[in-house]
């Protein structure tokens, strides 16, 4: 009774898991020109804007035990990726001028993108400004008193953009993978 039990049990566990090496995994549909140099366009930003949390990360992780020395750098680092952001909006802001929007929802994502671009534009030329002033000698227990501050404001930014983005490839349906991810996730 227990071997039959326990048989079948094996059975009934294999079987499930042997139903998932059936999953088909299709591969993405092919994006409209438009949409792809869309998504190309948001992702080069999407990269840049990740050196700017990584380094104000790096800049609040440790600002209480760091020499002054390492707090002028980590400045350096902010307004150095601050800068390239800044330089990398306007591709991503033209393309998606030229990307039509059949719909209202479509139209209205459209609108709030383009704020968030601007709105994103002059935190990190905001960032720029402030983390240059911050750069100079004899400036690390300035770093250390309102860095983190201006570093948190641009950070905060840059989330608002994110979610104006991901609401944007929802709406035109544009796959938008987070860093990492595989090129073709489970999808049925």
């Amino acid at each position: 009774m227990n071997r039959t039990a326990l048989l079948a049990f094996l059975m009934v566990s294999s079987a499930a898991s042997l139903e998932a090496q059936a999953t088909l995994i299709l591969p993405d549909k092919p994006l409209p020109p438009a949409h792809a140099r869309m998504q190309a366009a948001a992702y080069v930003l999407r990269d840049t804007l990740f050196a700017v949390t990584s380094a104000a990360a790096r800049l609040q992780r440790d600002f209480r035990t760091t020499s002054d020395a390492s707090l002028l750098s980590r400045a350096r680092d902010i307004a150095a990726a601050c800068a390239s952001a800044e330089r990398n909006i306007a591709t991503p802001r033209a393309v998606l001028g030229e990307t039509p929007a059949d719909t209202r929802l479509r139209e209205r994502e459209k609108q709030r993108l383009s704020g968030a671009y601007e709105q994103l534009a002059v935190a990190t030329r905001t960032c720029v400004q402030e983390f240059q002033t911050l750069t100079r000698p004899g400036q690390g227990e300035a770093i250390r008193g309102y860095g983190n501050r201006h570093a948190s404001n641009v950070v905060a930014e840059i989330r608002r953009y994110q979610s104006a983005l991901d609401g944007y490839f929802r709406a035109m349906n544009i796959p938008n993978r987070p860093r990492g991810a595989p090129e073709n996730p489970l999808a049925g």
